[in-house]
């Protein structure tokens, strides 16, 4: 089996986050070397189900190296996974 990455999907990969703060209604999450914050909100969908919305508020920190969206995707499954654990979300 070949296993072909690209290079953004390979560096995705060591992404390491934190929590700052959960609750039932939020989870904020900081990239720890560039120090970005992500602030997912907890809502209800149309099943009933409680999910991390689509919108967040993010704060970037200045002079980073990237862009908190090129963390983006990797701050969101990591407060999933953590929400998850946390019981805020189903």
């Amino acid at each position: 089996m070949l296993l072909v990455l690209q290079i953004s999907e390979a560096t995705m990969s060591a992404h390491a986050f934190e929590v700052l703060s959960r609750a039932r209604d939020e989870i904020v999450v900081c990239h720890t070397a560039e120090g970005h914050r992500f602030k997912f909100f907890v809502v209800t969908n149309a099943h009933g189900k409680k999910i991390l919305s689509e919108s967040i508020k993010v704060i970037a920190k200045e002079g980073a190296t990237h862009t908190p969206e090129f963390f983006s995707g990797s701050a969101r499954a990591f407060a999933i996974t953590v929400a998850h654990r946390s019981h805020i979300i189903d």
